[in-house]
């Protein structure tokens, strides 16, 4: 889509200039409060950026009537103000990423880190809007099952039609593996209501949601790093308000990565079952392999990964499968050349790192724009590459409430793509300009 040029030539242009001048630039100075301040403040901008999208979900200007009868509203290109909402959700994302940095600069103790990633979980499973109307789409998944990669052209029945408005009948193909489609079946089919069902997926979210910080314990990293992972309104937002269901995998994949050096095969067998929800994990998760010593072993284990994740994908859920992936592939053409450079430049950035190479800070951000959609629920894609590398996965964390909100193209303004994105860019130059002065 043409307007996300910017956003691709943006993130080119962040790996060309750290490519060509290495170094970190120095991050912006925090005051040193204590953990708990900076604690309240990502609870409270938390919550004011779910009341923003609530206020998105409802103030629509010729609204469908249909609209009235969700449970759970979704919110709205649409809406009234929008220039207006999407100032204040990037500035709220800002501060939150400022906070994060300070937070990260804290000694914050264990109960502080306890207190607010349950207030950020208590609020998102409250959160009387979804920023997209996936989860909709995941209640469609698990009435149709494997139907779903060949949704009949009729409507769901009873309450179950509104999903039909939101995805037109019939429904695309799903483009979720069939482990996906099992465990969406398991979460949702007990509770009879689309309320109910709404619920379970966010419910599902949280569980993902702490089973990364769980992964990320099994690898020892810094408790600073898990504080910026546990209370992180961009994790809570996209995958327990909104119930993506991206941080399964990306959840299985961080575990994955625990396991590698105990036991490789088991390692290597969740990185198929994060595959078997989404394809693309097959490739997004080989970074971990770089801590396997032996390069033939590490061949091995990627060859068994990709060839194991296409075919029981192949097995489980048949042609119509690949067919809705595909239209998450990139196109070639005028319109789509950054796109398809971006996605070049990301499969390189991937294989380098799978091979022991040097890994980018500003690599993380050419994965979520791989395919031919940008969307806010992709900013994990990155942190496979960024496990090895503590200083990237901080920054990709700390970064994650902004970069979230600044890739979602419901409140994509024009002022987003024409003034917000150069002037990232415009700062980045003048940081590398910095460095290369001081090393001169």
């Amino acid at each position: 889509m043409s307007i996300f040029l910017t956003f691709y030539a943006a993130a080119l242009a962040l790996v060309y200039l750290e490519f060509r001048e290495p170094g970190t630039p120095a991050a912006p100075r925090t005051p040193p409060w204590p953990a708990w301040m900076w604690c309240a403040i990502l609870v409270v901008t938390y919550a004011m950026q779910l009341g923003l999208v609530w206020y998105a979900a409802t103030a629509i200007s010729g609204s469908e009537p249909w609209r009235g009868l969700l449970p759970i509203g979704v919110a709205s290109h649409d809406a009234k103000h929008p220039d207006a909402t999407a100032a204040a959700l990037l500035a709220l994302g800002a501060l939150q990423s400022f906070s994060l940095l300070g937070l990260y600069r804290s000694a914050a103790q264990r109960r502080v880190l306890f207190a607010g990633a349950a207030a950020l979980l208590l609020l998102s499973m409250a959160a009387p809007a979804f920023i997209s109307p996936d989860p909709y789409a995941y209640v469609g998944d698990a009435l149709l099952g494997s139907a779903s990669y060949a949704p009949p052209h009729s409507d769901l029945p009873g309450e179950f039609a509104l999903v039909n408005r939101f995805f037109t009948t019939p429904m695309l193909p799903a483009p979720y593996g069939p482990l996906w489609i099992a465990i969406a079946r398991l979460v949702a089919n007990p509770f009879p209501s689309l309320l109910g069902k709404l619920l379970a997926f966010r419910a599902l979210g949280a569980a993902s949601f702490v089973a990364l910080l769980a992964g990320l314990r099994a690898l020892r990293v810094p408790r600073r790093i898990l504080a910026v992972a546990a209370l992180n309104p961009g994790l809570a937002m996209q995958y327990v308000a909104s119930a993506h269901n991206d941080l399964l995998g990306i959840a299985a994949i961080v575990i994955a990565a625990a396991l590698l050096r105990r036991n490789a095969v088991a390692a290597c067998g969740l990185v198929v079952v994060a595959a078997l929800i989404k394809l693309p994990f097959a490739i997004l998760g080989l970074p971990i392999l770089a801590a396997v010593p032996r390069r033939g072993a590490r061949y091995a284990c990627a060859l068994a990964i990709v060839a194991g994740a296409v075919a029981l994908s192949w097995f489980g859920a048949g042609a119509g499968y690949f067919q809705g992936l595909a239209v998450h592939v990139p196109e070639v053409g005028f319109v789509h050349l950054l796109n398809a450079a971006v996605s070049v430049a990301a499969l390189v950035a991937i294989a380098v790192a799978f091979l022991g190479g040097r890994r980018l800070r500003n690599a993380v951000w050419l994965m979520p724009m791989m395919g031919s959609y940008i969307a806010s629920w992709y900013v994990t894609y990155g942190v496979p590459y960024a496990l090895a590398r503590r200083r990237i996965l901080a920054s990709l964390l700390v970064l994650m409430p902004f970069a979230a909100l600044l890739l979602d193209a419901k409140f994509m303004r024009e002022w987003t793509y024409a003034a917000v994105v150069p002037a990232i860019v415009i700062l980045a130059i003048a940081a590398r300009i910095r460095i290369e002065r001081a090393a001169t």
